[in-house]
């Protein structure tokens, strides 16, 4: 993960490269380099990530992707230099897809993971989209499918990133229903 040759760049976005190669994701998380955006910002990494069902590889339950800008001489230092912008979607069963609450708790299970790390984000915004798929005609055999997205982003005046993938791992396992890492559901006990 994060193939750039650190002493060719600046030393904050180096810093922000080791901390994301450090960051604990969880079992299961898989995550790898992507092209990140080239004209949002001077330095840019990008990664995609997914989360599979336990013991099916191939069978994603949620995946999104983490992105950090670095743009120094744009930002002033107090508002952020680095900036963080995330997604992270799963398909839902339909039970949990009609819970009118479902986008604010969404929400609140990315305030809750940002608030868990040791550095703080600044001004988080970002929004929560339900969509419910109803297929018609030829193909309506087909079951009726929901997905919940979650987009947000904020600006970080530490290099220390890594917090926040993960914090992005954490909610990826909760879009996904599984538990966080340390918690056992009545399920697993069976």
């Amino acid at each position: 993960m994060v193939a750039t040759a650190l002493t060719q760049l600046p030393a904050p976005f180096a810093q922000a490269l080791a901390s994301l190669r450090a960051a604990a994701l969880g079992a299961g998380i898989e995550v790898r380099e992507v092209p990140a955006p080239s004209r949002a910002a001077a330095f840019a990494v990008a990664l995609s990530g997914s989360l599979a069902r336990a013991g099916v590889p191939d069978d994603e339950v949620a995946d999104g992707t983490f992105v950090v800008l670095y743009d120094p001489p744009l930002t002033p230092v107090d508002d952020g230099a680095f900036r963080v912008i995330v997604l992270v979607r799963a398909e839902l069963d339909e039970e949990m897809s009609g819970d009118p609450m479902l986008p604010e708790v969404a929400w609140d299970w990315m305030l809750e993971a940002l608030e868990a790390c040791p550095v703080a984000p600044v001004e988080p915004g970002g929004s929560v989209t339900r969509t419910i798929t109803t297929s018609h005609g030829a193909v309506a055999g087909r079951p009726e499918e929901v997905e919940l997205e979650l987009r947000a982003s904020w600006s970080a005046v530490d290099p220390d990133v890594g917090a926040f993938l993960t914090a992005w791992a954490r909610v990826l396992r909760l879009f996904a229903g599984v538990p966080p890492v340390g918690v056992t559901s009545l399920d697993d006990r069976r």
